[in-house]
């Protein structure tokens, strides 16, 4: 197989200016495996893929979004974006695409002997009459909630949400924390995948986050990311009328929505 290599990130893809398609394997630079769930798109356009199981990913590209960045991402490496015409122009053939491991720089949390209190922060409602779930079925599609927070630190110990219907067996989705900056999910305040797989088919779901040590000062947004596509079925949660906002986008790397008047039934357990 011949080889392009382009720091931090080599891709290879075949016949991409004549199909207008980005095609082949996203791996992990050093080790050369396979990386799954990767986040690819043109930013803020809403054309995005998720890599599968076996790195593998195919994006379709507008011919109008030549100018666009195109962007790589994933939770634990360097994120890398140029422009859609560069790809364009330097590669042409080939199937590996590396990304760079990233070292981060955890921020201390001084945590005293204080007796910690409890609490459950977000929507909780378990409606029966009044659902809503992703707005479609691609690949990137996230779909959650604003959380506030009151008290610092508060330490994240469980996500929650009611599924009125799921009809996919298993579920496979992951669940996305963020920053905010100006009311938009920012920055992931993880360090590594959260990724969930469930058959339930009604009812409440817990996520235990307390192994992965996600604590926030400020408030954040929670929600989950369709990466695996599992046909056209229906999987819907509880929400209620009136209350609160959906934050939401179509795509890896689009840009984010507000709906507002309709609260989507996620909480989130804390001490703090």
């Amino acid at each position: 197989m011949s080889l392009k290599f382009l720091s931090p990130l080599l891709i290879l893809v075949s016949n991409l200016y004549a199909q207008n398609t980005f095609q082949g394997v996203v791996a992990d630079r050093e080790t050369k495996q396979p990386l799954s769930f990767v986040n690819i798109g043109v930013v803020n356009q809403n054309t995005g893929t998720v890599s599968d199981l076996d790195g593998f990913f195919s994006l379709k590209i507008k011919a109008s979004q030549k100018e666009e960045a195109l962007r790589f991402s994933m939770i634990g490496y360097e994120s890398y974006t140029q422009s859609v015409r560069s790809f364009i122009s330097e590669f042409s053939s080939g199937d590996t695409l590396y990304l760079n491991s990233e070292v981060f720089e955890l921020s201390e949390i001084v945590l005293s002997e204080k007796k910690w209190r409890r609490k459950t922060i977000g929507n909780k409602t378990k409606s029966k009459s009044v659902s809503t779930g992703f707005i479609n079925n691609e690949l990137g599609n996230e779909i959650g909630v604003v959380i506030s927070v009151k008290d610092s630190p508060t330490v994240l110990e469980s996500f929650n949400f009611n599924i009125n219907e799921n009809q996919y067996k298993p579920l496979v989705f992951r669940v996305n924390i963020y920053s905010l900056k100006n009311g938009l999910p920012h920055r992931s305040l993880v360090y590594e995948n959260i990724i969930v797989n469930s058959s339930l088919r009604n009812g409440m779901m817990r996520i235990d986050l307390r192994d992965y040590n996600i604590w926030v000062e400020e408030d954040f947004y929670i929600g989950l990311e369709w990466i695996q596509d599992l046909g056209n079925k229906s999987l819907l949660f509880s929400a209620d009328r009136l209350t609160g906002s959906i934050v939401n986008r179509q795509t890896s790397q689009g840009s984010w929505n507000t709906v507002k008047g309709l609260g989507l039934g996620f909480h989130v357990e804390v001490k703090y």
